[in-house]
Formats: C-alpha cells, structure tokens, sequence
C-alpha cells in the first residue's frame, strides 16, 4: 500500500471530480487532555500563586506563573483556532467494483486557515468484508498514518483495498486527532463517513461456451428483429384469432361490445429478464446451499454485464427479498437512467437464503411476459414444479433458457 499526499496551494477545496465526496458527521470523541474546565482551573492556581508571588517578593515564583499563563492561554487559543476550517472528505475509487478489482479508499484532508497543522494522526476503520492492502495497520482493520499540513492546503491519502466478499460496505468511522506543536492539547474528532462501495460477484464456476451459445443475446443476428414496447400503448384494434387473451383491453371492449386487442409501439430492444432460483432444489427450505447460491448470483452478474453490452434491456427475480414480508425481490427490465445501478445493486445486496420455491413467483411474473421477453431461468436443480412452470410458459411462446451451475460443473 502507497499513501499519496500531495500539497495545493488553493484555499481548501477538494479536488475529486465527477461524483461529490461523502459527507462527514462530527462527533466528540476520546477523553480530551485540554478541556475548558481544566483550563480555568489552571488559570486560577497561577492567578493565585501569582498574588502569592508579588505579597512574598519570590521572583522564581512569578516567572514560573507567568509562564503557566501563557502556556494555559496559548492552549485556549489552540483549542479554538485548530479545527477552524478543517474539512475532511472520504470517498470509494471506484464506488462499484467486482470481485478481484482493485479498489482505493480516498481521504482528503484539508486546512482552509493560514495556521498550519503540526501534526495530525488519523486512523480508518473498514468495515467487515474489507480488508487493508498494503501499508495496513497491524493492530486494527484498516489504516493508521501521520501528518503535517500547511496552511491552506490539503493532503490527500489513497489507501489500497482488498475485495472478500459482495454486498454493500459503508465506511465505518475515521478518527482525526489534531495536535500542538508541544504536544500538550491533542484534540480527537470521531467522523462518521457517508461513503459507499458496492461489491459485485464475479462467477467462481466458468461459464462453459456450449452454454453462452444458448443465450440469444451476444449472437449475430441474421436480421432486424421488431419487438414490441409494452411500456408504450400504441391504440387498439378488433379481436383476431390467435391473439393471447392477456392482449385484451377489457375496459374498451365493454364499452364497445366486441373484443379489442392492445396494440404497442414497435422497438428493436428486447427484454430479457433472470429467474435466480436460490434454492437447490423443492421444497426450498431442505435445499439451501449457500455455496452454490453464490455460485447462482455470480452467474447472474455475467449475463447481465453481457446482456446490457449487447443492448438488451434486464430485469431480475429470485426467490429472496431485501425486507422481510415484501415479497420475492424485482427488477423489472426498463431502460430509463440508472437502472443498470439498481439492478447490480440488488445483485450486491441481495441475501443467499430462499425464502420461497421459485416455481410459484416464477407463475405470477410468466402472467405480464410477452414474445418479445426472455426468461433465463437460473437454477442448479429445478423441481417438478419450476420445470411444470417453464414449461407453461415456453407454450405462452415466450423464450426460456433454462441455465445450472451444478451441471457446469459436472461437465
């Protein structure tokens, strides 16, 4: 791990660019050696050593409490002035990353006033699921240094992280102490960082290539394929003979006393949508398997990394939740901006327990799907009644593609 401090001569401003750095909460913390009531004590025991000095005519005594004096009022002054335009700022470069990424915690310090800083000792603490790199503490998850800043200017530390796991870490705290040239009063902040990182899986088990070509995304298509976008209603026309019955307009053919078909804009954008199924197998309460569910979620980040790159549009479901009691967890496909955030997000954050079978959730979703939709059903070990589902909705006519970790393996 290599810190990097470097010196601006600019009042102090951060100097990242694009995404803002989080923002800091300020706490007290520690037991501070300078406080005001030690201080007033201080002053009156010299104000009345220092009667006492002048009454008996002892010269020693009134050097010795003229010093103490100034020493207690320069404290004052120090303990005022130090953390006066002090700002400190901490970010994720970058703030999503996959597994195997080298990831840097940034942290700015800057003084805005013209006094310098002597010395300043700041500790970082990474949450658990982060590990320091190289120039790590010995004695605490994350990073210990020392420094010394000038007036109005900054440094700025990059510490280098190490990726153990996915999910969503937040920066635990960072604790700044400010001290004097002597030593005397060290003033000890705890700030509280907002910053983010987002940790993706990546797939432990390769995709084999005999899979990847079942996909219809990512192939070579001989010609323009028109979907239709069942965001946008086109009108509707009269009942045709083949139609699906989950095509009807109800409302407009009561009123019009025949059947009337919705009809949507056409788009060369598909939607393909993932079915995770974390469990390995039916009933998904005797079948839970942490490993291969990672294996399951790792494979999903792939394809929806492969399926946004060929332009296709990508929702998610899988048999787990977020919060207790809202049901199973959706991405619905949508191109709007910052979907792909949502969808990788809810891929990092997601737990690796079922808490129902796939096969009942996957009936509900199957009900909105169009021909336009391909389901790509991600389970190591369907059950009798997911394959009954897939089934059912292959005669809906839309694509299903049905992928398993564990037979990739036993390949």
């Amino acid at each position: 791990m290599s810190s990097r401090k470097s010196w601006k001569a600019s009042p102090s401003r951060s100097s990242s660019r694009g995404r803002r750095p989080a923002r800091v909460r300020v706490s007290e913390g520690g037991q501070s050696t300078d406080t005001a009531d030690r201080r007033g004590a201080l002053l009156l025991l010299v104000t009345v050593t220092g009667l006492i000095a002048v009454a008996t005519g002892r010269t020693a005594l009134l050097l010795w409490s003229v010093a103490i004096a100034v020493t207690a009022g320069g404290l004052a002054a120090w303990s005022r002035l130090a953390w006066r335009g002090v700002r400190i700022s901490a970010r994720f470069l970058p703030g999503r990353a996959f597994l195997g990424e080298e990831v840097t915690l940034r942290v700015t310090v800057a003084n805005g006033k013209p006094l310098p800083l002597p010395l300043v000792r700041l500790a970082v603490w990474l949450p658990p699921g982060l590990q320091p790199g190289e120039g790590g503490s010995p004695t605490m998850r994350g990073f210990q240094r020392r420094l010394s800043i000038p007036g109005r200017s900054e440094a700025i530390l990059d510490f280098h992280i190490r990726l153990r796991r996915r999910g969503e870490f937040w920066l635990e705290r960072i604790r700044v102490e400010v001290i004097d040239p002597f030593d005397l009063a060290p003033l000890e902040r705890e700030l509280r960082a907002e910053a983010v990182l987002l940790v993706m899986p990546e797939p432990r088990i390769t995709i084999p290539m005999s899979v990847l070509r079942r996909l219809p995304f990512g192939q070579p298509a001989q010609a323009l394929r028109i979907f239709e976008s069942r965001e946008r209603f086109a009108g509707v026309r009269p009942y045709e003979s083949g139609d699906p019955m989950n095509r009807i307009h109800w409302k407009l053919t009561g009123h019009a006393g025949g059947l009337q078909t919705k009809l949507f804009e056409p788009t060369r954008t598909a939607d393909v949508l993932l079915v995770l199924d974390l469990a390995a197998g039916e009933p998904f309460w005797d079948s839970i398997f942490p490993e291969i569910a990672e294996d399951t979620i790792g494979w999903a980040t792939f394809l929806a990394r492969q399926a946004i790159g060929s332009g296709w549009r990508v929702g998610m479901v899988a048999n787990t939740h977020l919060t207790k009691g809202r049901g199973p967890l959706r991405v619905p496909p949508s191109s709007a901006p910052g979907h792909e955030a949502a969808l990788f997000a809810a891929l990092a954050r997601m737990p690796g327990d079922p808490t129902s079978d796939l096969a009942p959730v996957m009936r509900e979703i199957g009900r909105g799907l169009g021909k336009g939709t391909t389901a790509v059903v991600l389970s190591p070990r369907p059950g009798r009644w997911l394959r009954h589902e897939m089934a059912a909705l292959r005669g809906r006519g839309t694509q299903v593609v049905h992928l398993s970790p564990i037979e990739a393996v036993l390949r």
